[in-house]
């Protein structure tokens, strides 16, 4: 990346900062750049100074009514201004400003950089009409498309999502009748390769998590409902399903697999010790005991469980079934 294009990007990283309210200053965005040239890939990072010098040009040149605030320690939008963004080689801002949000955790760096620099400049243009506060929380994306929903069915949902509408529709579960439901979508998700709406059945609490592609007859219910920001941060916490989790699973790893998990070790957030052999023992963050024994089983004997044992004797015992069904 050229220096131009270097600074350009900065400044419109930073300044959709300040638009999201999240005060940043020299130093924390500097932090910031770094961290997204480790999970991101786009090389943009560069020291505090170098920060200082752009905070001036957007003051200087695009004339940003920027002021820092001391309690907070960090620049702010005194009020409403539309920046009049550079445009970027290979700028993709003319991509339909949906599908650049939806597609942001599906498509592989760099195009991942570009679309979440198109959505970013999208923001710093006040397009609130359509990228609000809430949409840009509430919508989860993960990787890997395996269920495709019915497209009039989706755009029903992705509305009523967008404007708080309460949904009322047919869900096919299976193996059971259809059955008619009225649903508050407050999240949109994209979960291992399948489309979820997540919120909560009508006038309750109770929260309900379900597939798009399973939903029919889908049409607007007569009211409306207050987008809850503690149930899209829980989510964020624990994720779309809350299946019990198991704390400090320790697997010991084969050499010939090492590789990749020292790949995978910055965005799992596992932890490594090196053996002399060249193994490793993993140490993993809580997680649920069937994604952890489908990990195990799909190496094929690389990995074997050290603690808890209960979940040794268990993956041992799904191993046997798999044997049993595959002997013959």
């Amino acid at each position: 990346m050229s220096n131009h294009s270097g600074q350009e990007l900065r400044l419109i990283k930073f300044v959709a900062e300040m638009k999201k309210n999240n005060f940043p200053n020299a130093e924390s965005f500097a932090k910031l750049l770094r961290k997204i040239d480790l999970e991101e890939n786009i090389s943009c990072a560069c020291c505090a100074r170098t920060i200082g010098r752009d905070i001036e040009r957007l003051k200087d040149y695009y004339k940003a009514p920027i002021e820092y605030d001391h309690s907070r320690h960090g620049y702010y939008l005194k009020r409403a201004w539309d920046f009049d963004a550079p445009v970027l080689t290979d700028d993709i801002v003319s991509m339909n400003l949906l599908g650049t949000r939806l597609a942001s955790d599906i498509l592989p760096d760099p195009l991942k950089g570009k679309v979440d620099l198109a959505m970013e400049k999208s923001l710093t243009q006040n397009n609130s009409e359509f990228f609000d506060e809430a949409m840009i929380e509430s919508l989860l994306c993960a990787s890997g498309i395996k269920a495709v929903a019915d497209p009039e069915v989706f755009k029903k949902v992705f509305d009523a999502w967008r404007c708080h509408q309460v949904l009322k529709f047919v869900y096919h579960k299976p193996n059971s009748e259809p059955s008619e439901r009225t649903f508050e979508p407050h999240i949109i998700a994209f979960h291992r390769g399948v489309w979820y709406a997540k919120g909560y059945e009508y006038q309750t609490k109770n929260i309900k998590v379900y597939a798009i592609q399973r939903m029919a007859d889908v049409e607007f219910a007569m009211d409306i409902f207050d987008t809850d920001k503690k149930l899209l941060e829980h989510t964020r916490r624990n994720g779309l399903f809350e299946y019990p989790k198991i704390d400090g699973v320790r697997l010991h790893c084969d050499a010939s697999i090492a590789f990749y998990l020292y790949e995978h070790q910055k965005a799992k957030k596992f932890k490594i010790e090196r053996q002399d052999d060249g193994s490793l023992i993993v140490t993993l963050r809580p997680a649920t005991e069937h994604e952890v024994i489908r990990w195990v089983l799909g190496e094929a004997g690389k990995i074997k469980v050290l603690y808890p044992e209960e979940l040794r004797k268990k993956t041992a015992q799904a191993a046997m079934a798999v044997w049993e069904k595959n002997k013959d």
